[in-house]
């Protein structure tokens, strides 16, 4: 069996990422050389290196390389939080892909963009991806 430990991405604003992923509940470890910071939620790795690059071209919803999802304990919380924060929430419900109630956090999980338009899973459901031992 393996196990994911450690992921990094890059970003055009390392500190506006380290408050997206601060938000949903990873812990800042440290800044690292050569432009990157670690977070960790006590298992994973996140490492955010900074990007100087030229403009990435922006994907929807579906049609992007990447997407991870995460569980956390209090899901109106944090929804609110981005919300709050000027987040782009993209979908209520990631199973069945509801839209955003503007008046509801959702009940199960949903779907959000990083600063960086990295789309994020977030759920409660401790039972949202097969095979996962929680």
């Amino acid at each position: 069996m393996a196990f994911l430990r450690h992921i990094a991405l890059r970003t055009k604003d390392m500190e506006a990422s380290r408050k997206f992923y601060e938000t949903i509940g990873f812990e800042f470890v440290g800044y690292r050389g050569r432009g990157g910071l670690d977070l960790s939620d006590g298992t994973l790795n996140m490492t955010i290196i900074q990007y100087n690059g030229d403009a990435r071209t922006a994907f929807e919803e579906g049609t992007e390389f990447i997407h991870f999802g995460i569980i956390v304990e209090d899901l109106a919380s944090i929804y609110n939080t981005l919300r709050d924060g000027g987040f782009e929430l993209l979908m209520d419900n990631v199973k069945k892909g509801d839209e955003i109630s503007a008046n509801k956090a959702p009940e199960r999980s949903f779907k959000v963009a990083d600063p960086d338009g990295n789309v994020v899973d977030i759920t409660c459901a401790t039972d949202e991806w097969r095979g996962v031992k929680i």
